[in-house]
């Protein structure tokens, strides 16, 4: 349900205003008629801002620039006012339409359907930020294909525990000490897996986040990691990566 906050100092202007609304948009909720610029600071601060404004410019304290200039609201204004001088300042806030009093109801459903299609802009600019977000999205791997007794296997890679050189090769790590070479050299790899998954603790291993069952402060400040699963050898977290480590272990 749209809102909408009329600013009038005039209770049969703000009364002609609603009745023209429940006619024209009776979805539209009116949240409050406000009347001077104090007590536009004070609903201000209590309140979000409305999904549409309708202001006099001239109000029992001042000009509604004024309030406008304090709080700052990202709404869509209507003015309205009886004078026409204020027309070119009324157009540098946020203003969608500027209409003379006295206000009839053509006008005012005019300045209505300009702020629907402004709506609706908005919400079909953020439906394709959203789109473009997806597109641009990073795709990570999804499973291998590994040689095992002469045939292709796939493995998913949310079953990879680790990975690790030997000898040159790189080794996919499974639990029940399940282990498949793979054609890829280890960065090559590393950049293909989900980082928020999988880290590169050192040079010869990268592990899953799932395998990593405690970690001990070892020898000139690395870490000491024990896994799920055998490795061909102990897991370092090097020091000049620890701080990084930690960070990634905490979500950070």
């Amino acid at each position: 349900m749209p809102t909408c906050l009329i600013i009038e100092d005039e209770y049969a202007a703000s009364e002609h205003l609603k009745t023209l609304l429940r006619r024209l948009k009776p979805e539209m909720e009116v949240l409050a008629t406000i009347g001077s610029i104090s007590d536009g600071l004070m609903w201000f601060s209590c309140h979000a801002d409305p999904d549409l404004i309708i202001s006099d410019i001239q109000i029992a304290d001042g000009l509604s620039f004024q309030l406008f200039s304090t709080v700052q609201p990202r709404s869509p204004v209507v003015f309205t006012t009886a004078y026409d001088q204020y027309a070119i300042r009324a157009f540098k806030l946020n203003s969608i339409d500027y209409l003379l009093k006295p206000i009839d109801e053509q006008a005012l459903g005019y300045s209505l359907k300009k702020f629907e299609e402004q709506q609706l802009w908005n919400i079909s600019r953020l439906n394709g930020l959203i789109e473009s977000m997806k597109l641009t999205q990073p795709t990570y791997r999804k499973s291998f294909l590994v040689h095992y007794q002469g045939k292709l296997l796939p493995v998913l890679t949310s079953e990879v525990m680790a990975a690790c050189i030997e000898n040159g090769v790189v080794y996919l790590l499974l639990p029940g000490s399940k282990r498949f070479a793979t054609d890829l050299n280890l960065d090559d790899l590393h950049q293909q897996l989900d980082p928020a998954q999988f880290y590169r603790v050192n040079r010869q291993f990268v592990v899953s986040r799932h395998a990593i069952r405690e970690m001990a402060v070892h020898f000139n400040g690395r870490l000491l990691l024990q896994l799920n699963i055998p490795t061909p050898k102990a897991v370092m977290v090097s020091k000049e990566r620890v701080t990084l480590f930690k960070q990634w272990i905490e979500g950070a």
